[in-house]
């Protein structure tokens, strides 16, 4: 990959006699949401009025969530927000193509594995065709210096899309963006800022104050940024000037001094409303969309054929195809807007999210549907597993009464036995599966909600565990009082800011979350509260933190150990096992390679690096080609209890109901010493 750049840097240095062109439409091209350099997007679009939009391949639902519990198609439809918000302050476009985040990848390879390169390449070339930008943009370099492999494969795509504008000019009325370049810096090439500059190398001065805006351009971008809270990128505002880099990749060097030759039309303030959030395929009542023009211009003017005169407002029907939303007022927030979405004629909601049955007996679900059409008669089929057997009634019938409450809750009793086969409970209306809503609301981002797999996963895993309660300080949104209620443990949670050194008497373990030591707030003083009470017999069981400067403790746990970066990210890598006769292993359940079976995404991240003589580790492995790495899971005898550092990927497995993760979770919190 690196030889490729070198090719195409010096085709684009052998092209640098050739008269510089001005830019009016850019197209930056990442991989995440967060890739984006919003500070340069604000300079080219706030403060020099240039056209700028930016394409995020993926919606960043392999990633993790410092704000709220949402994973997966939840969290891409929350981060996906977050990025129209930073549009709407920076002034850029926000484009995306269906390439789904599957988490950290190390090759373009890889990543390549899963994504369809030719697939994704014709969906950037009908979007750059319907933008038909001058220039693109990427992030990042197309080799290895990019440091994720989806960065790579974003830079990759950005060659090939740029590669095929120019070959099929003709087909899109002989245009084709003048040049592709890399938005680089001292992060990738040592000294950029002191290289010398040519039109091949650019050094752009970026930032100055917005007069219109009242801010600066670098206090635009800064909060552009800020709007990634999932990701915690919130920061101080920015001022004065800042240097970007361009090299450039393919094509012709431009002219970046110049401003943008046409200046846009004046547009009237325009919007389309809704009359209500949502809709279904079984309202009564049609759903109405209005096309809302006003002319805030002191001249009259003309908008698609229709002649508005000073301050004239005008309502119409719009097309269904036109963006919209519904708009409502709060006394305290003030103006709300949220966009119109497409429900389900009904929801539902199950506690808890799924079930892992220890042993022959029966269980309760607390379930709630929710009706979102205006419909009124309802009806459920309950579907189950083989070797299940339902306590409930097979069908649910209800009739909601005008005024009613839009829910109705039912309890659903199902029993495990020895001849339960692992599967789903299913909840079936009108012949569709009912789905579940991830209700997203912040303040920072308009109210939507995310509609995803309403089944709950049914797993029988037999285990012998004790009668007892542990203690959990939560992380940032995993699953772990979740998941050891669902082994039969009482969950106490505790706030490190408030815990009391008797708050952890009678407790077996105590669990800390994904991210604790960087996200929650007085580690430090539960530190000194922990250490007594593992040296008398407690387990200490610290979940991923990552190698940060954010700790908000600069030790984990009463024995130092230091933390990197390594991970196994392929989840079929098998691993292997180091100490297969200790405790933490063989109790209270004999664990085995199969416990590795199913998992999703990812074996683990941000492994343990180096750590002192008191701890063991208990697992080695590594993705194709690299060293073995031994830091996922170690764990360490003090006084009579124990301390552990568990990097497995345990959170997302939890969720998904994977029976092995449930029984290393056992196995952490009830060791034998």
């Amino acid at each position: 990959m690196q030889k490729i750049g070198l090719v195409l840097f010096l085709a684009a240095f052998m092209a640098t006699g050739a008269r510089a062109q001005e830019v009016q439409r850019i197209l930056y091209l990442a991989a995440h949401p967060d890739d984006e350099n919003t500070r340069l997007i604000a300079h080219w679009s706030r403060a020099e009025g240039r056209e700028v939009a930016y394409l995020s391949l993926t919606r960043g639902e392999g990633g993790q969530n410092l704000v709220g519990p949402e994973l997966g198609p939840a969290l891409g439809a929350l981060r996906e927000a977050e990025l129209r918000e930073a549009r709407k302050i920076d002034g850029a476009k926000q484009f995306f193509t269906s390439a789904p985040d599957f988490g950290y990848s190390k090759s373009a390879e890889e990543a390549f594995e899963v994504w369809d390169r030719e697939a994704l390449l014709g969906e950037l070339f009908r979007l750059a065709a319907e933008f038909r930008p001058d220039v693109l943009v990427t992030r990042f370099p197309p080799d290895s210096r990019a440091g994720h492999g989806h960065h790579t494969a974003s830079a990759l795509l950005a060659m090939d899309l740029f590669a095929r504008l120019q070959r099929d000019r003709m087909c899109n009325g002989d245009w084709a963006p003048k040049a592709l370049y890399w938005n680089t810096s001292s992060w990738w090439i040592k000294d950029a800022e002191a290289l010398p500059k040519s039109d091949s190398l650019v050094t752009l001065s970026v930032g100055g104050y917005h007069e219109g805006l009242q801010k600066s351009v670098l206090q635009i971008g800064t909060e552009a940024r800020s709007m990634h809270k999932s990701q915690g990128f919130g920061s101080e505002n920015d001022h004065g000037f800042r240097s970007e880099i361009l090299q450039l990749l393919a094509g012709t060097p431009v002219d970046w001094t110049a401003p943008p030759a046409a200046v846009r039309p004046y547009q009237p303030w325009r919007e389309v409303r809704a009359n209500r959030p949502w809709f279904t395929d079984r309202d009564s009542l049609p759903l109405v969309r209005t096309e809302i023009l006003v002319n805030e211009s002191t001249n009259p003017l003309v908008w698609e054929g229709q002649s508005l005169a000073k301050g004239e407002r005008l309502e119409r029907e719009a097309s269904e195809l036109e963006p919209t939303e519904y708009v409502s007022g709060d006394r305290v927030k003030g103006e709300l807007r949220r966009p119109l979405l497409q429900a389900d004629p009904l929801s539902v909601s199950v506690n808890p999210l799924g079930l892992i049955a220890t042993k022959p007996s029966r269980y309760t679900l607390q379930v709630a549907f929710t009706r979102w059409a205006l419909a009124k008669d309802f009806e459920v089929e309950i579907r189950i597993p083989k070797g299940w057997i339902l306590h409930s009634p097979k069908r649910l019938k209800w009739t909601a009464l005008p005024g009613s409450d839009p829910t109705a809750s039912f309890e659903v009793v199902i029993e495990a036995g020895p001849n339960s086969v692992d599967g789903f409970l299913e909840f079936w209306s009108a012949g569709q599966a009912v789905r579940s809503v991830v209700k997203l609301r912040y303040d920072h981002i308009p109210q939507s909600e995310v509609w995803v797999d309403g089944s709950v996963p049914l797993r029988y895993v037999p285990m012998q565990l004790p009668d007892a309660e542990v203690g959990v300080i939560e992380g940032a949104g995993d699953d772990a009082a979740m998941a050891l209620e669902q082994l039969g443990f009482r969950v106490k949670r505790l706030d490190p800011l408030q815990m009391a050194a008797s708050d952890l008497d009678g407790l077996i373990a105590v669990v800390t979350g994904v991210r604790a030591y960087n996200s929650t707030l007085g580690m430090d003083r539960a530190n000194a509260l922990l250490e007594p009470w593992i040296s008398k017999g407690g387990r200490l069981v610290m979940q991923y933190a990552t190698a940060s400067k954010d700790r908000t403790s600069a030790q984990m746990g009463p024995i130092p150990f230091e933390l990197g970066r390594k991970r196994v990210t392929l989840e079929g890598t098998a691993p292997r096992i180091l100490q297969p006769e200790h405790p933490l292993w063989n109790s209270p359940n004999v664990l085995n390679s199969s416990d590795f079976d199913g998992w999703v995404q990812e074996r683990g991240l941000y492994f343990a690096e180096r750590w002192p003589a008191e701890f063991t580790p208990i697992i080695s492995w590594s993705d194709p080609g690299e060293p073995p790495a031994e830091g996922a899971l170690i764990t360490a005898q003090y006084g009579q209890g124990s301390v552990t550092y568990c990097a497995l990927s345990l959170f997302r497995q939890w969720r998904e109901g994977v029976p092995g993760a449930y029984r290393i979770l056992a196995n952490l919190v009830a060791h034998d010493h």
